[in-house]
């Protein structure tokens, strides 16, 4: 085959045409190496899934006591290892504990698997809600618990 005066084997030319759609895909890849995993919560139609309506808007401020099940639909509870314990009223039991506002609990006032970590924004330290280059989980645990 003859490009602008210049003979190129047709393998080569399909292999240049095979590395082009490769370097297409890999750059449209969106999983968990290559983007953030969590990109699919952007689309609206996965807002109802966490999210509450009050009447027909929905509220972002109020989330469902379901939304540990769309979590646990792709993190499945054996795989976590050691875990903050979930649906449960911290202003009930744990010697009443004051949550920071930042720290949503669900509608029912429940920590939930939101309370600490966030489905949106960049992927940093496992989605935590705070965390600190220095001290890690630590700054996320002392915004209920105090410093140990």
């Amino acid at each position: 085959m003859k490009i602008r005066g210049v003979f190129i084997r047709a393998g080569l030319l399909a292999a240049l045409a095979g590395l082009l759609c490769i370097a297409t895909a890999l750059f449209a890849y969106n999983g968990p190496r290559g983007g953030n995993p969590h990109a699919h919560f952007r689309n609206p139609d996965q807002c109802p899934k966490c999210h509450l309506y009050a009447g027909s808007q929905l509220d972002p401020g109020r989330l469902s006591t379901e939304t540990d099940t769309v979590c646990l639909g792709c993190h499945p509870q054996e795989s976590m290892g050691r875990s903050h314990p979930v649906n449960v009223r911290p202003d009930e039991k744990y010697r009443k504990l004051k949550v920071p506002a930042d720290l949503p609990l669900d509608d029912g006032g429940r920590i939930m698997c939101l309370t600490c970590h966030t489905a949106h924004g960049q992927y940093v330290s496992y989605f935590l809600r705070r965390s600190g280059p220095d001290r890690g989980f630590d700054v996320l645990c002392e915004a209920c618990h105090g410093k140990r």
